[in-house]
Parts: C-alpha cells; sequence; structure tokens
C-alpha cells in the first residue's frame, strides 16, 4: 500500500496507449502535474496468438520509461503502473512484469474488467453531469469495451466484452481503403455484441449516453477540427450519429498514409479508428440516441481517484 498523502504517479498501460498523469492530493479533487501519453500498441498479436508478443513488450517498456522520465521533476511520487485487458488476456503477463521491474523498480498490477468499469466511472464523473435518469458509460478499449450503467448512488451494473479495437482490426481488416464487406462483418459482430450489453443492462432509455477513451476522444477532435488537442473542449462534447456516419465513409475510403495526416489519428490510431466507429453507431443506433456525450477522462483519471483515496487498487 502507498501513502494516502504523498504525490501519486499513475500509468495506464493499454492494449494500444500508454497514459500517465502524476498528480498531487490537494485540489478539488487533485491537482494535475503531469500527463502525457504514447502509443506503443501492446496487444498487438494477442488476439490471434494469446500472448504478449516480445517487440510489444520491448515497445511498451520503453514507453513506460520515457513517460516516467519526463516527469522525472515532479518526483518524489509513488508511481502504479497498471493493465486491463492486455495483462488480463496474455498468457505471458508475468514477463511484462518482470520486464517492467528491472526497467522502473515498479511491478504490474492487473485490474479485473469489473475494476476497470468502476474507475473509469469515477474519471467520467469528474466532467460529466448526471442528471436523474443516469448515464450508460462505455470505455472503448483497445482489447475490450465496458459498458456501466451509473446512477447518482453509484453504477447500476456493468457488463465487459471483448470488443476491443486492436482485436477487431487484426481480425476483420486487411487492407486500406477496407471494403464494405469487412467493414460489415465487424459491423455484425459488434452489434449483437453492444445489443447484449445493453440487454444486460436493462437500461430506462432515459439515460446520457456518454463515451470516453482514445477512439471516442479521436473522433471528437476530428468532428471539432482541433489543430492541437484541447481536453476542456473534447469534454462534455456532443458527437452526433450524422457526423460519425460522415466520419466512417470518408475514412474508409482513405489509405494509412492518408488517415495518418489527420492531427487527430496520428502516430498509432489510424487503422483503429474504423472500428471504434463501428462501436459508436452501434452503440447510438441500440440506446436509441441521436448523440453522445465525450469525456476526457476516464480510467486514468479514476485510477489517481482511487491511489489517493485509499493507497491502493481496491
Amino acid at each position: 500500500m502507498i501513502n494516502k498523502i504523498s504525490r501519486t504517479a499513475a500509468i495506464d498501460l493499454g492494449a494500444n496507449t500508454v497514459r500517465i498523469i502524476v498528480a498531487d492530493p490537494d485540489g478539488e479533487p487533485y491537482s494535475t502535474l503531469y500527463s502525457d501519453q504514447v502509443i506503443t500498441r501492446l496487444s498487438a498479436g494477442l488476439g490471434k496468438n494469446g500472448r504478449l508478443d516480445k517487440t510489444a513488450m520491448e515497445r511498451t517498456v520503453r514507453g513506460v520509461v520515457e513517460l516516467v522520465k519526463n516527469a522525472e521533476s515532479f518526483r518524489p511520487f509513488n508511481l502504479v503502473i497498471a493493465a486491463a485487458s492486455a495483462g488480463r488476456n496474455a498468457a505471458n503477463s508475468k514477463e511484462l512484469d518482470h520486464m517492467l521491474h528491472a526497467a522502473t523498480g515498479v511491478g504490474l498490477t492487473i485490474i479485473s474488467w469489473e475494476t476497470e468499469a468502476n474507475l473509469a466511472l469515477r474519471g467520467a464523473r469528474l466532467v460529466v453531469e448526471e442528471n436523474e435518469n443516469g448515464f450508460i458509460l462505455f470505455d472503448i478499449g483497445g482489447g475490450s469495451t465496458e459498458f456501466i450503467h451509473s446512477q447518482r448512488k453509484g453504477p447500476r451494473g456493468a457488463v465487459g466484452t471483448d470488443l476491443g479495437v486492436v482485436r477487431l482490426s487484426e481480425k476483420y481488416i486487411t487492407k486500406h481503403p477496407v471494403s464494405d464487406y469487412e467493414y460489415h462483418a465487424m459491423q455484425k459482430e459488434v452489434e449483437e455484441k453492444v445489443d447484449q450489453a445493453f440487454t444486460s443492462l436493462k437500461p430506462t432509455g432515459k439515460e446520457t449516453i456518454v463515451g470516453t477513451a482514445g477512439t471516442v476522444t479521436s473522433l471528437a477532435a476530428m468532428d471539432l477540427e482541433l489543430d492541437e488537442y484541447n481536453s476542456a473542449m473534447i469534454n462534455n462534447h456532443k458527437l452526433t450519429l450524422k457526423s460519425t456516419q460522415a466520419m466512417r465513409f470518408k475514412l474508409s475510403a482513405m489509405t494509412i498514409d492518408e488517415m495518418s495526416r489527420i492531427g487527430p489519428l496520428k502516430g498509432g490510431r489510424e487503422d483503429l479508428i474504423l472500428p471504434g466507429i463501428a462501436m459508436v453507431e452501434a452503440v447510438m443506433r441500440r440506446a436509441g440516441v441521436d448523440h453522445i456525450v465525450v469525456s476526457d477522462y476516464g480510467l486514468r483519471e479514476g485510477l489517481i481517484l482511487e491511489l489517493i483515496q485509499y493507497g491502493s487498487i481496491v
């Protein structure tokens, strides 16, 4: 257990992106001193092989070391490195744990999908106003997507799925531009599993639908035509079904090189955005809404809240 009153650094080791935040417990609810991210595609090949690729692990460890090094001026801090689906689903996650410990002195904490869902909800609640009808939060990751039915007094229910954008991309998409056949095959699986998740959650139909994580925020940044990423503008942006469909038609006709010139997609999201769009469209259709609310805050911010409050991930 870490000291609850000390400065804390949390790293969210995602299937595609590694994100760090360093925070002090003062402030409301905390003071952010530093945040950054790097795309490392940790889960490359995981869906097919059930194991983390050695090169992907090495690339990810280098990314973690780089982020920690860039945060050096904010030491001393207690560092926690947490992984969700990429750690849960890999048969060789202990190897990654050893590599991280050797490089940083800190091992890997693997969190369950239930904990992941609750932490994403804690983060989103920092910026999304929860009305009397509550909201349904969906957290799109590289290896999994969680759906959380939230009410003011707490979560009403949660469902974890394997709808990760890295897994979907590797399974269905063989080339860019993407063919209608491949997109519709992927869309079929997405719609079936989104339907199952909503059926399990039993929403009233009055909830606000909230999306978080890199795919959704990238779509919001594109919709806003941002030259530079702006979290304040992303938070609570209303991303419509109409604009999402327009982006799908535009992007599905592009090559990877053409997509890489779009600011929010640079550096490792180019081949993942269409699986993400399929997810967002399926959620809006299943929920019967014409837009979702976007939250830039999610798992990483939830981790910080948890660590400051409890001293560990509980």
